[in-house]
């Protein structure tokens, strides 16, 4: 499974996957763009757009009913927004797209991945760099926002919990 998968990275990961014989499954936003790469590889999708935190559990419950096994999860799907927007949940965009959904689909599949045997794994890149420290009272980045530091906070998150998921799961 592999989330932000109907264009970039993800996109590329889910031609190559598909091309080297994995079962793939793709999840995007925009229904177009989804419908069209899942087409051209002919593979099934899922839409989510990670702004909606509903559209997440959703997701979730989804892919748990028709995947009872998921030996992959690839969280993908992210970017940098630009101006500080909360998104319906209450909760800073970027940081919300980029690791509080797919923290939340990780946790919702948790079960599944755990029974499988899966891998987690979650995109990144040197932007935590720049995050400086976690205010865990300012989640929101109230104070001091740009998007560059957002997206860099939301990744240092990322890695946090990619390390305590390993930590947790993985067979020493």
């Amino acid at each position: 499974v592999i989330t932000g998968a109907s264009s970039g990275i993800g996109e590329a990961a889910a031609r190559l996957l598909k091309a080297q014989g994995a079962h793939v499954v793709i999840v995007g936003r925009s229904p177009e763009k989804t419908e069209k790469v899942a087409s051209e590889l002919n593979v099934p999708y899922y839409l989510a757009d990670f702004t909606k935190l509903d559209e997440v559990r959703t997701l979730a419950s989804q892919l748990q009913t028709d995947f009872p096994r998921i030996d992959v999860l690839a969280n993908n799907a992210g970017g940098v927004m630009g101006d500080r927007t909360l998104t319906v949940d209450g909760n800073e965009m970027t940081i919300q797209v980029n690791h509080l959904a797919p923290f939340l689909l990780t946790n919702l599949l948790l079960d599944t991945l755990i029974a499988s045997e899966a891998s987690v794994i979650a995109t990144s890149s040197l932007a935590n760099r720049g995050a400086g420290t976690l205010d865990l009272n300012d989640l929101t980045i109230e104070h001091g926002y740009t998007a560059q530091r957002a997206y860099g906070k939301a990744k240092l998150m990322n890695i946090l919990f990619t390390k305590e998921l390993h930590r947790r799961f993985h067979a020493a």
